[in-house]
């Protein structure tokens, strides 16, 4: 359900892909505990906020159903996430759709929602990060985006063709490329991008979370400290 803090005018259908083998983690890195929560369960939380409706795409129903979230398995089997988008927007009961990744425990609400804003006669909306070795290279952030149906014949088209990456979408699609001026803006660290692939990803992700922790109970005690003065 949607709060105030985050409202957006139009009604949203979220999108979990959880369809990764984990083969550089060794188990379900989707289950994997960070801080509080499981991974999974740090965007399920996140995209709660931001959603009138969650869909978890995956296979392996029975590993997920204790996150009682609405499941659904891929139409086009072994076609990968361009094929998890696909179910996804399938499934959805709204147009707008954001569709993210099960291992992005740091999605910020704010730079979705602003991605599903501007939406419009779009067919989607996807940040555009530099690479890690070249500022002057972007890559498209496709499972940290905002989809409208419209886009379904179009990937249908491209999965019955065997064209399954998804950056491919924007020759074919109307295409809204958000750059990294504008999503800083709600973003600035782009920690909604970071996806744990391998242990050092986890590693990073772990002492993150315990440096944001560090940071609210000092700024607590600060604010406590303030108020007994």
């Amino acid at each position: 359900m949607l709060l105030d803090a985050h409202k957006n005018p139009l009604p949203i259908t979220g999108v979990i892909l959880a369809g990764g083998k984990s083969r550089r983690m060794g188990e379900n890195k989707a289950l994997m505990q960070l801080g509080d929560n499981s991974l999974i369960g740090h965007v399920i939380r996140r995209m709660h906020l931001i959603t009138d409706e969650l869909l978890l795409v995956t296979n392996s129903p029975t590993e997920y159903a204790h996150l009682r979230v609405s499941m659904h398995g891929d139409i086009f089997p072994g076609t990968g996430a361009l094929g998890g988008i696909y179910s996804g927007l399938t499934h959805a009961s709204h147009d707008a759709v954001l569709c993210v990744a099960c291992d992005s425990p740091f999605l910020e609400p704010k730079l979705l929602t602003y991605l599903v804003s501007i939406l419009g006669e779009y067919d989607a909306v996807m940040p555009e990060t530099f690479t890690h070795h070249d500022n002057t290279q972007t890559i498209l952030q496709t499972l940290c985006a905002a989809y409208s149906k419209r886009c379904l014949p179009i990937i249908e088209l491209m999965l019955r063709e065997s064209e399954l990456r998804v950056h491919a979408l924007q020759e074919r699609a109307h295409i809204k490329n958000v750059s990294p001026e504008v999503w800083q803006k709600f973003d600035p660290e782009g920690m909604s991008f970071f996806n744990i692939n391998t242990p050092q990803d986890f590693e990073r992700a772990d002492a993150y979370m315990r440096a944001q922790t560090t940071q609210r109970e000092f700024g607590l005690r600060n604010t406590n400290s303030v108020i007994k003065m």
